[in-house]
């Protein structure tokens, strides 16, 4: 049993270091370059967030579960080169929030569209495993996940 623990480690060490070469490769490649811009994935995501309804730094920050920080610079590089606007809240002359301009419409469609082809391959990958397989990978990575934020609350 320890040997297969070993394994699985080995295994998930190896996800996550050729999951990084992976995304430091594409920040340099031309796959995130969108109007002469190379755009993070928070930004990407920012946009994704604003086609469905305006919203604020505060909500932004709480949905992508990111700083209020990081949703800021990002914001002020999508203002920058107008893939969004800001609106000021009628009810509350204080309160700033951002729609998506022309531009940006063209990039959430992009990212719906990368999105989609992300989730066909990994759905794609699934049909190999089994029901049973399927439900002690969910099991798993539940845990992973659950192990990693109380990682966080420390």
């Amino acid at each position: 049993m320890e040997s297969t623990k070993k394994k699985v480690l080995k295994a998930l060490q190896e996800l996550i270091t050729t999951r990084e070469s992976i995304r430091k490769a594409e920040s340099s490649n031309k796959r995130n370059v969108l109007f002469g811009v190379s755009w993070t994935l928070t930004q990407f995501h920012i946009v994704a967030l604003l086609k469905e309804h305006g919203m604020n730094n505060t909500n932004l920050a709480k949905e992508l579960n990111v700083s209020k920080p990081a949703v800021t610079k990002a914001i002020k590089k999508l203002l920058e080169h107008r893939i969004i606007d800001e609106r000021q809240n009628e009810r509350n002359k204080k309160e700033i929030f951002y729609v998506l301009t022309e531009k940006g419409e063209i990039m959430a469609s992009i990212h719906d569209r990368l999105h989609k082809e992300a989730e066909d391959q990994y759905l794609s990958l699934l049909n190999s495993f089994t029901k049973e397989q399927l439900e002690t990978i969910i099991i798993f990575l539940n845990t992973l996940t659950s192990h990693l934020k109380d990682e966080v609350l420390k």
